[in-house]
């Protein structure tokens, strides 16, 4: 089981939830095409929420650690970008 890495998972995605709603409030906006239609469409919080929650849980169903450590470097990549986009 790859515990630790789906845990790191978790917490970038809560970690990016927060630093994109941070930046969308700042006039910002979502640089992902498809998550910034959907943005159009329902409130980005609900959208992240939904499917952050979904990747935890294909994350844990597949349960292989290089594919998780990979999408925690990608989500760490996020959320970095983004904590400087606020510190503009």
């Amino acid at each position: 089981m790859n515990t630790g890495w789906l845990i790191v998972f978790v917490l970038l995605n809560a970690a990016d939830i927060y630093t994109t709603h941070r930046v969308l409030k700042q006039g910002g906006r979502e640089l992902n095409p498809v998550l910034a239609k959907l943005f159009e469409k329902a409130d980005p919080i609900v959208v992240m929420v939904t499917l952050k929650l979904a990747a935890v849980w294909a994350l844990w169903y597949v349960n292989v650690y290089w594919i998780t450590a990979l999408a925690c470097a990608v989500y760490l990549y996020v959320v970095v970008n983004n904590y400087y986009e606020i510190k503009k």
